[in-house]
C-alpha cells in the first residue's frame, strides 16, 4: 500500500518530504531495513521530517512504513500508471488494483465512528440538502435518491441559486451535504458560507489534503485521488466517493432494517404501478 498512499498524499507533501519520497522510490530494494536516522543522513534532511512524512502517509511510525515497504513485490506493475501502449489486459488489471487501493485508503482514513456520526446526522435531520458541481453533482443525486428511497427528506439541485435559497431558508434541523473533490469550488464554498451564517450543520466529502472546505465542515469525510502524470487514471478517483455513500446508505439501512425495508418495499410497489 505504500505506493498507493504516496500517490494519495503526494500533492500535500512539502518539498523536503517529496525529496524523501523520491529517494525511497529510487532505492526501494535497499531501504527496507534502514533507520529514520540513516535515511535522514542519506537525504540530508532532518529526522523530524522523515517522521512527519511517515505520518502524512497514514503510518503511526517510520517502522510501520518500512513494514509496508517490505510487502511490496518489486514487479508489481499493476500499481503503476496506465500506459498508452500497454495491453488491454494490463490496463484492466491496473484499474482493479487502483480501485482496491483507493477504497482501502478511504476506509483507513474514515474511521467507523466518523461514518456513524454522519449516519446519525442524516437520520436525525428533518431535511438534507446535497450539493456539488459537475461530476460531484452525480454523486449528490445518487446520495439523495438513496436517502429518499428510505423515507428521508432530501433535496438536491445542480443550480447554485436554488441551493443558496434552500440553505438560506433552513436552520439547525437541516444538514447540508457538500461534495467537492478539490474542496475549492466557488459555488460549494459559497453554499458552505451561507450554511455557517444560518447555523446549518455541514457534512463535507472532499479530498484528504487540506483545502478551504475543511474549515467549514462540522464533519469531514475524506476522499482519495491519485496524482498521475497522465489523465488515464482520472475516473478511478470516483470509487472513493461511491464507497463512502454506499457505506452511509447501508449502515443507515442496518440501523433500523425493518422500518427502512418496509419503506423501500412500498416505494417499489408504487414504482411498479401502471399509470
Amino acid at each position: 500500500m505504500f505506493k498507493a498512499k504516496l500517490k494519495a498524499a503526494y500533492q500535500d507533501l512539502t518539498q523536503s518530504e517529496k525529496l524523501v519520497a523520491d529517494y525511497i522510490l529510487e532505492h526501494i530494494d535497499d531501504i527496507k531495513t534502514i533507520t529514520s536516522h540513516q535515511l535522514a543522513i542519506n537525504t540530508n534532511i532532518g529526522q523530524s521530517t522523515i517522521i512527519r512524512f511517515s505520518q502524512k502517509l497514514g503510518y503511526g511510525s517510520f517502522r510501520e512504513l518500512l513494514a509496508d515497504l517490505s510487502a511490496i513485490p518489486r514487479q508489481d506493475i499493476y500499481r503503476e500508471e496506465i500506459q498508452i501502449h500497454e495491453s488491454m489486459n494490463d490496463t484492466n488489471r491496473k484499474i482493479i488494483a487502483q480501485y482496491q487501493d483507493i477504497v482501502e485508503i478511504t476506509f483507513q482514513n474514515n474511521k467507523a465512528e466518523i461514518i456513524q456520526q454522519a449516519c446519525d446526522m442524516l437520520t436525525r435531520a428533518k431535511k438534507v440538502i446535497t450539493f456539488g458541481i459537475g461530476s460531484s453533482n452525480l454523486f449528490c443525486e445518487y446520495l439523495a435518491n438513496q436517502l429518499v428511497k428510505m423515507g428521508l427528506l432530501c433535496i438536491t439541485s445542480q443550480t447554485p441559486h436554488t441551493i443558496y435559497s434552500l440553505i438560506d431558508q433552513s436552520r439547525k434541523d437541516t444538514v447540508l451535504f457538500l461534495i467537492s473533490e478539490s474542496g475549492e469550488t466557488h459555488e460549494v464554498i459559497k453554499a458552505a458560507s451561507i450554511a455557517k451564517e444560518r447555523g446549518v450543520p455541514i457534512i463535507a466529502m472532499t479530498r484528504m489534503s487540506k483545502n478551504p472546505l475543511h474549515g467549514y465542515a462540522d464533519l469531514l469525510l475524506k476522499t482519495v485521488a491519485f496524482e498521475t502524470q497522465t489523465r488515464l487514471n482520472i475516473t478511478t478517483m470516483r470509487c472513493s466517493q461511491l464507497y463512502l455513500i454506499d457505506a452511509l446508505y447501508l449502515n443507515i439501512m442496518k440501523s433500523n432494517f425493518t422500518k427502512y425495508n418496509k419503506i423501500i418495499a412500498r416505494s417499489e410497489v408504487l414504482s411498479d404501478r401502471r399509470q
